[in-house]
Parts: structure tokens; C-alpha cells; sequence
């Protein structure tokens, strides 16, 4: 399992990326992926998706919010408990615009 971070290249979006960050960072190491992988891309808006066999599964948008590190984190974490989700196959993609 890995978080994959897809990223506009927004400057104005640099703080709410940090937060973020932040947020999958503590996630991360909460249920033991190793790997925090980072890329830029064209996309609308914040969200972490889990990605297993199955498809996507949407974790967190950050569309139109303001929550706090500890609000995100929080919100990752429940939804990832919500689908019982730990497995070691499944990657998490944060998408941020």
C-alpha cells in the first residue's frame, strides 16, 4: 500500500497541499505504508481516493472546505475504517488541485 499524490502546479494551492500533506503523512504512518509518492497533474479539486482491485473508493474532497490537519486526518482515517480497508494491496491517491 502507498499514497500517491497527484498535484496541480497552483502556487496559491501550496498551503492547502502542506496541510494536506501533513494529514497523509500522520495517515501513513497510522496504517504502515511505507511510501509517499508525489506527482503534479491537471486536476479540479483536493481528494484521497483508496485504489484497490475493485477501483477507486473516495476517502476525502476538499472542495469548497477549510478543516484543519486533525479534521482531514480524522476524516481519512474514519473512512478507511468505515470500508475496513488495511489491507497491504490498496494504494491511497491524493488528488490536489
Amino acid at each position: 500500500m502507498e499514497f500517491l499524490i497527484l498535484s496541480s502546479s497552483l502556487i496559491n494551492q501550496r498551503k492547502r497541499e502542506q496541510i494536506i500533506m501533513q494529514a497523509v503523512i500522520e495517515a501513513a504512518e497510522n496504517f504502515g505504508i511505507p511510501r509517499i509518492i508525489k506527482r503534479r497533474c491537471n486536476v479540479l479539486s483536493i481528494g484521497v481516493y483508496l485504489v484497490d482491485q475493485k477501483g477507486k473508493k473516495l476517502l476525502y474532497n476538499d472542495w469548497e472546505r477549510d478543516w484543519n490537519q486533525k479534521e482531514i486526518y480524522e476524516r481519512i482515517v474514519s473512512s478507511l475504517e468505515t470500508l475496513n480497508e488495511r489491507s497491504k494491496n490498496n494504494e491511497i491517491v491524493l488528488t490536489i488541485a
